[in-house]
């Protein structure tokens, strides 16, 4: 019997945000204050300086906030959302299989999130196939990582290495933000049933949440062995051509479909391995959703 899992299926609110993003405490051109301004509008938002814990302070309006980390060596870097303080002890940003996965290990036990940041991201700081396969306990990589430029800043090609390599790790956009310019390019839109630490981490962990660089998603759900993919509608967006594209295993190509259209159908055959979809509306903003896997 072919089992379909969908990290959608749950009642909830979307709510936006991004988790990468950096003050003056690091290599941020703004301070934190100038960074909650530059965001006022945004559900959730983490604050990632490179190899501290920034702490947050002073008023804002954004809905929740998170404390994260950026593991930098000169090799290759990791973003850990939610650490413990006590991560900070005995610290060191060295790059080995080792260390890395200490320290993923001791923010996943707290309950927060292990990502691997901007894996494609050639002239520094990538990961290789091979190390990303050695790190045995993480949530998932960064597929859009805003800081750069789509030659080498999008990971769906790796994103695709390792969920057919059997991995099952979640996609993530953030904005890796330092000055302005660089905010709202990419986030995170999180189906979940509150605007809390924990219900957000929850759900994130469960997959439920979708990547946007603009577009998205009304819903995802499986009825009859079909799932069912309901993008955003407006009477603006349902004027709008949208290009979707479903990609299973090793990176085949599915299903393509282009037109004016709000809605995608897809008969899982039992095959796949998995399914991912990723819109692009007229102009080229895009909506990318985590894999439903196919059992």
């Amino acid at each position: 019997m072919t089992v379909i899992i969908n990290p959608y299926d749950r009642k909830g609110i979307w709510l936006r945000g991004s988790f990468h993003n950096h003050t003056t405490n690091s290599d941020g051109h703004h301070p934190l204050s100038t960074v909650y301004r530059m965001y006022h509008d945004y559900d959730f938002l983490g604050i990632s300086d490179h190899d501290l814990i920034t702490e947050h302070e002073g008023e804002h309006t954004i809905g929740t906030v998170f404390e994260a980390i950026e593991v930098s060596s000169s090799q290759t870097h990791m973003l850990l959302v939610h650490p413990p303080r006590s991560l900070m002890d005995d610290y060191s940003n060295e790059f080995s299989i080792t260390n890395y996965q200490r320290l993923s290990d001791i923010c996943i036990e707290n309950g927060g999130l292990s990502i691997l940041a901007h894996p494609n991201r050639f002239f520094s700081h990538y990961w290789r196939h091979e190390d990303m396969l050695s790190m045995q306990r993480y949530n998932g990589i960064e597929v859009v990582n805003g800081d750069g430029n789509p030659e080498y800043d999008i990971a769906f090609d790796k994103w695709d290495y390792l969920l057919s390599a059997g991995r099952r790790v979640w996609g993530f956009g953030n904005d890796d933000s330092h000055v302005y310019g660089q905010e709202k390019r990419a986030w995170n839109m999180v189906l979940t049933e509150e605007n809390t630490n924990g219900a957000i981490l929850t759900a994130i962990r469960e997959g439920s949440f979708y990547v946007s660089t603009g577009y998205g998603f009304d819903g995802i759900r499986v009825e009859d062995g079909q799932i069912i993919y309901d993008l955003r509608s407006s009477p603006l967006y349902d004027k709008m051509y949208k290009y979707v594209t479903l990609i299973g295993k090793d990176g085949c190509i599915l299903h393509e479909e282009t037109g004016r259209i709000n809605q995608v159908k897809y008969t899982v055959k039992g095959d796949e391995g998995y399914i991912r979809i990723a819109v692009y509306l007229e102009g080229g903003f895009g909506a990318f959703a985590q894999p439903i896997f196919v059992e």
